[in-house]
């Protein structure tokens, strides 16, 4: 399996605090990788770093063979799209606006939306299933509704690997696992390569081909849901004990005991 990400000995620092310590992971291209951990350990740093919004101390990140700090902003920006937890919305931007500012990294300067752009716009917002709400001002939306509009953004941004830190974030039960039927739908029509920082194990467990379990800004381990989020390694990571239960519809699921 080819990886489209490839990290080496990354280090991380803010001040003289090291976030991230000496971190090697490697994420597959095509699939859906969630990393999760406990609050603080590095999750989202890593994702910035990845995008080059941070900074590295040292190590290496790549893209096939080519490290991150190769690109320019605008062609790295075609390769990777980034989804931060928090996101401030202009006063009065319909959706169509808004989706449309994801194709950025194709437009000249000073020059206007282009065919190709409006058509990537239109289908991003069709993909999302917000073609009702094109004109609507953003503001106007629900929770779901908004976060929907912001996944849009980065399929108009047309970059094969999509990073989401924590997409599901102030979103109820009912539109969290809309969000990530959502997400996999993606990667299945769209053929993205999507990493997620999720808080859910049990979403981690679903919708995952691959987790990356991180504690202290290092790696514990990386590998299929089934295999490594174990009763054993939660407890050793979450402090939580856990069991592995199969539901009335024949399915598998994590069970928090305390």
């Amino acid at each position: 399996m080819a990886d489209a990400i490839t990290v080496q000995h990354l280090v991380v620092r803010r001040g003289r605090r090291t976030i991230l310590h000496n971190f090697s992971v490697a994420l597959p291209k095509g699939k859906v990788t969630a990393i999760i951990g406990p609050n603080g350990c590095g999750k989202s740093t890593f994702l910035k770093a990845v995008n080059c919004m941070i900074p590295a101390a040292s190590g290496s990140i790549r893209l096939g063979q080519r490290e991150v700090h190769d690109f320019s902003r605008k062609a790295l920006s075609r390769e990777m799209a980034f989804l931060t937890q928090t996101h401030d919305v202009p006063p009065d931007v319909t959706v169509r606006d808004l989706v449309g500012m994801g194709r950025f990294p194709y437009r000249r300067l000073w020059s206007g939306r282009s065919r190709e752009d409006r058509d990537a716009v239109d289908r991003a917002i069709q993909a999302v299933g917000l073609e009702a709400y094109a004109g609507e001002v953003m503001q106007h939306l629900s929770g779901g509704e908004q976060q929907r509009a912001w996944l849009a953004v980065l399929l108009a941004q047309d970059a094969p690997i999509l990073l989401l830190d924590e997409p599901t974030t102030y979103l109820d039960v009912h539109h969290q696992l809309r969000i990530l039927d959502l997400l996999r739908r993606i990667n299945e029509g769209w053929q993205k390569t999507i990493v997620v920082v999720l808080h859910d194990m049990n979403q981690a467990w679903q919708y995952a081909d691959e987790v990356v379990i991180m504690k202290d800004g290092a790696l514990v381990c990386t590998g299929p849901p089934q295999a490594v989020l174990t009763p054993e390694r939660l407890w050793d990571v979450f402090s939580v004990r856990t069991d592995i239960v199969t539901t009335s519809d024949g399915r598998s699921a994590i069970v928090v005991l305390q």
